[in-house]
C-alpha cells in the first residue's frame, strides 16, 4: 500500500511537470507555454515561437486569465525552461508532538497493572530531519526521532520464588530512539510555497527504560526500525514553513539486557511475546528550506 501511494504521487508529479500551461491575454490571444513564476506585477513563462524557445514575461494587467496544466502535452523541452531548477534543494525539519504505541497490552500483565501499562503507551516525541532534493520531487536525507513516556505507582509488592513479600514503588522512564537514512518524495504547488511530502526510512531503533520494581534496573535493547511519514508544509516566508506530519514507526524487540547495578542479564523473548516498539506520531514543526 505504501509503495502504491508513493508511485501515485510520483506519477502525479511527473504529469504536473511535463504538462503545459495556458495564458490568455486581454486581446484574446492564447499562449501555450510553461509558466515558471507568477508575481503580483508580472507572469513569467517559456514558449516556442518560430521554432525558437523563448523566455519572457507579461504584465499582469495584460493577462485576462492563466491556467496551469491546461495542455496534456508539452511543446517546450523541460530542461530548456529557464527556472526549471528554481527550487530549494535543502530542507531541514524540526518536529514535536503526541505519540501513541500501537501494540496491545500483553495478556500476561496482571490486572492490577493493566491501566498502568496502558498509560505508558502514550507519550511525546521530538525529532528532526535533513533532506537534499536532487530533483524537485525526489530527495535523500537523514532523520532522528526520540520518544519519551513515563509512569509511576506507589505501594506495590513483589513476591519472590520463596514466598517472601517486599513492598515498595514502581516506575518506568522509557526512551525509544530512531536514526536512519530516508528517501523522500515531494509535490510542490505552483508557486512552490507549499509542499506535500512522503518519506520512507530504515535504520537503528534503540530502547532504554530506567525502571523501578521495588529495586532499580536499567533495561536496554535495540533492533532494526522502519518509518513512513506523510506531511504537508505551509510556507510562511521564502525560506520558512510550518509543517504538519503523521509518522508510522515499526520495530520489534526480541531481547534486552537488564542491569541491576551489579550484574547484566540478557533476556530473550519467546516468539509470541516479542516487545513491539511500533507507534504513531502526530507532529507539528518548522521547516527551513534553502
Amino acid at each position: 500500500m505504501k509503495s502504491i501511494l508513493i508511485i501515485a504521487v510520483l506519477i502525479f508529479v511527473a504529469n504536473s511537470i511535463y504538462s503545459q500551461d495556458l495564458i490568455v491575454t486581454n486581446e484574446g490571444d492564447s499562449i501555450n507555454c510553461k509558466i515558471t513564476k507568477v508575481k503580483t506585477d508580472n507572469i513569467y513563462f517559456t514558449f516556442i515561437h518560430k521554432d525558437e524557445i523563448r523566455s519572457t514575461l507579461l504584465p499582469m494587467t495584460n493577462v485576462k486569465t492563466h491556467q496551469f496544466d491546461y495542455f496534456q502535452t508539452n511543446e517546450v523541452p523541460i530542461k530548456k525552461i529557464i527556472g526549471y531548477e528554481n527550487y530549494q534543494h535543502f530542507r531541514i525539519g524540526i518536529n514535536g508532538g503526541y505519540s501513541y504505541r500501537t501494540a496491545k497490552v500483553a495478556e500476561n500483565v496482571p490486572n492490577d497493572f493493566k491501566d498502568y501499562t496502558k498509560e505508558l503507551k502514550s507519550g511525546y516525541h521530538l525529532g528532526g530531519d535533513l533532506t537534499y532534493f536532487f530533483t524537485e520531487p525526489l530527495g535523500f536525507g537523514l532523520k532522528y526521532y526520540l520518544f519519551k513516556s513515563s509512569n509511576s505507582m506507589d505501594n506495590i509488592y513483589v513476591r519472590d520464588p520463596y514466598g517472601n513479600i517486599t513492598y515498595g514503588n514502581m516506575s518506568d522512564d522509557i526512551t525509544i530512539s530512531f536514526i536512519g537514512p530516508t528517501f523522500s518524495t515531494r509535490l510542490l504547488n505552483h508557486d512552490k510555497s507549499n509542499a506535500f511530502l512522503m518519506s520512507l526510512s530504515i535504520g537503528y531503533m534503540g530502547y532504554a527504560n530506567n525502571t523501578v520494581v521495588v529495586n532499580k534496573y536499567k533495561v536496554t535493547g535495540n533492533t532494526m526500525g522502519f518509518t513512513f511519514d506523510v506531511g504537508y508544509d505551509i510556507g510562511l516566508s521564502e525560506d520558512l514553513a510550518l509543517g504538519f506530519q503523521i509518522s508510522f514507526l515499526f520495530g520489534t524487540l526480541i531481547k534486552y539486557d537488564r542491569n541491576d547495578g551489579s550484574t547484566i542479564k540478557t533476556i530473550n523473548f519467546e516468539k509470541d511475546n516479542y516487545e513491539s516498539l511500533s507507534r504513531i506520531d502526530f507532529s507539528v514543526g518548522l521547516r527551513f528550506n534553502k
